[in-house]
């Protein structure tokens, strides 16, 4: 993209939030709903807010910590979920807390931060909740400027070219002090040689690391109806950007990336803008009837695109894909039938409101770039519900065999009703191994951790934490990799808890 390209780019995204998100929350307060339903639910303290804004501590270790396992487990979610009084109406909605899990020889120690963004900063001048959310606004709320004014970064991290960056899903990636996790602010992409800043235009919160050490991205706009897509080198520096028009838009939260092609699946859940909209999401529409286009884009030319269909879906988290040499394309993805666990669940939560429904299964997905084919098959024996794939980030966009995911099987479900074991899947046997968690426990996203010097998918372990919400404590868990139903070989445990999280990388050093 030219140097006018990226400014007539930023002047469409400029101001591309809707505004219009503003109607008021009129019923009753959620803060005292929640409390209430606390007392029958305890494990709903896995939703409720923290009560400062660092944290640190030795960790309490138990079993053998491998030597050769040294590094950060970098992780971010929404925290603060409280507001001067104002309870958000959404789980997304909460302000970003970015945790660092330091493990070495000399034990496990945790830190956390509030991320110091804009509007952390005018809610605390303020001295009150300010700006619109998800599924509705607060009192006396305010006009948005553009995406960075609500930008939370909340959802995941990205560790590249030496920096830390926590990422929202409409606006800069906020850039962290990896040693001490303070806010530095910000983050703009440029074209090399101190080119048009990026600074603004959505970036989201999947990125893709690529074979060649380089980052794919891509962004949504509504109000601009218009996709973003980057590519940002190895040595940080944005190589290209690109865009295309999408009729109607829709809210993608992944992609997937392949040695040729980028593909994202666009649910029917179809911005439709109003006036007094309680809410983000209430801006959108569900059509069943209407299929779930799948945008298939070359990498080599990012204007180069075209349209296939799917049965109506949504999908919040793919594991990986690769495409082989006939030019097929083999993927993955925790599937729901529709976006309830969106637009209700996750609002319903907030409230106190324990209505999970179980619908996202796992699905393997078959396209052909040359008949323009797709085609989609359960992955997985009925009555598993998953979520949070991962795998061994040496094979990212290249073939694959083993998933991580946590999962809940029908027959066997916790007291909390959520997500309670950790996976190791092998797609090409379909053997899947998994651990289940105690009921007191809520675990979160588990990543693939390679052993040093050892062949991709070959050896390694499973490093992921866990929310005990009868004792109010946060653990984090190894597992060997070829070992999960044998449970964690290693775990630390903190004296406190931190709601829960959503995303996070394992960076090795």
């Amino acid at each position: 993209m030219q140097r006018r390209e990226f400014s007539k780019l930023l002047a469409l995204l400029a101001c591309s939030w809707p505004a219009g998100a503003l109607a008021q929350a009129s019923d009753a307060d959620w803060s005292e709903l929640f409390a209430q339903a606390l007392e029958e639910f305890p494990w709903l303290a896995a939703w409720g807010n923290i009560d400062r804004d660092h944290y640190v501590s030795d960790a309490a270790v138990s079993g053998r910590w491998p030597e050769e396992l040294n590094g950060t487990l970098y992780r971010t979610g929404p925290a603060r979920h409280e507001v001067y009084g104002y309870r958000n109406h959404h789980w997304f909605d909460g302000d970003g807390m970015v945790h660092a899990w330091r493990i070495g020889g000399d034990g496990v120690r945790h830190q956390a931060r509030l991320v110091e963004t804009a509007k952390v900063k005018a809610e605390r001048d303020a001295g009150r909740a300010l700006y619109p959310g998800l599924a509705a606004a607060p009192p006396g709320a305010v006009g948005l400027t553009g995406p960075d004014d609500l930008n939370l970064a909340n959802t995941s991290i990205l560790h590249h070219h030496g920096r830390l960056l926590a990422l929202w899903e409409a606006g800069s990636p906020y850039e962290i002090d990896p040693d001490n996790l303070s806010t530095v602010g910000p983050y703009s992409f440029a074209e090399p040689g101190g080119g048009s800043s990026m600074r603004g235009v959505p970036f989201s919160a999947h990125p893709r690391v690529d074979v060649d050490g380089s980052v794919w991205n891509f962004g949504y706009a509504s109000a601009a109806g218009l996709l973003v897509f980057w590519h940002i080198g190895a040595d940080g520096e944005l190589r290209n950007a690109g865009r295309i028009a999408v009729d109607p838009m829709t809210m993608p939260h992944d992609f997937v990336v392949t040695e040729r092609h980028l593909v994202l699946l666009l649910p029917p859940f179809h911005y439709r803008p109003r006036a007094n909209a309680d809410g983000f999401l209430n801006m959108h529409e569900w059509r069943p009837e209407d299929p779930c286009r799948v945008l298939v884009v070359d990498k080599n030319d990012l204007s180069s695109h075209y349209f296939l269909e799917l049965p109506a879906q949504w999908v919040f988290h793919f594991g990986n894909a690769w495409e082989d040499r006939s030019g097929v394309i083999r993927f993955d993805a925790a599937r729901a039938p529709d976006p309830s666990i969106m637009t209700q669940t996750f609002t319903e939560i907030m409230r106190g409101n324990p209505d999970y429904g179980r619908a996202v299964r796992h699905y393997g997905y078959r396209l052909d770039t040359r008949a323009r084919t797709i085609s989609e098959e359960s992955m997985l024996e009925p009555g598993v519900f998953t979520e949070f794939p991962s795998i061994d980030p040496r094979v990212g966009c290249r073939q694959y065999r083993k998933l991580v995911f946590l999962s809940q099987s029908e027959a066997d479900l916790a007291e909390h009703g959520t997500l309670n074991e950790v996976n190791l899947f092998d797609i090409e046997s379909g053997r899947r191994d998994w651990f289940r968690y105690p009921d007191t426990q809520i675990p979160e996203e588990h990543l693939y951790a390679p052993r040093p010097g050892s062949e991709p998918e070959s050896a390694g372990w499973i490093l992921g934490t866990a929310f005990d919400w009868r004792r109010g404590r946060h653990i984090i868990n190894l597992f060997n990799a070829e070992g999960i139903a044998d449970g964690p070989v290693a775990s630390a445990e903190l004296p406190y808890a931190i709601p829960l999280g959503l995303h996070g990388k394992f960076v090795a050093g």
